[in-house]
């Protein structure tokens, strides 16, 4: 597992063997939390033509929509805790 792109105080990318997942910095009115969302084929198609400016598209639409469209989508605690681990490390 290794974080691969950044975006201070925003979002970072991680990729687990075959598996990219953008871990969102998100705030709700008065409180901050994050998202773990795992990509698709097609969004990491589109990291791969576009680069840092889809990821920070994708995490702006993440930060807006995530209690409407990114609720049921966030990945589970245990895979979270994982990846937090190798985040500190930066």
């Amino acid at each position: 597992m290794e974080v691969i792109e950044h975006e201070p105080k925003a979002w970072f990318l991680i990729k687990d063997e075959n598996n990219f997942f953008i871990d969102v910095n998100c705030n709700y009115s008065f409180v901050g939390f994050a998202r773990l969302i795992e990509l698709n084929e097609n969004r990491i198609a589109e990291y791969l033509k576009y680069g840092k400016t889809y990821l920070n598209e994708l995490s702006n639409n993440i930060q807006h929509y995530t209690l409407l469209h990114y609720n049921d989508r966030n990945v589970n605690e245990i895979r979270k805790s994982k990846i937090n681990s190798h985040e500190n490390n930066l």
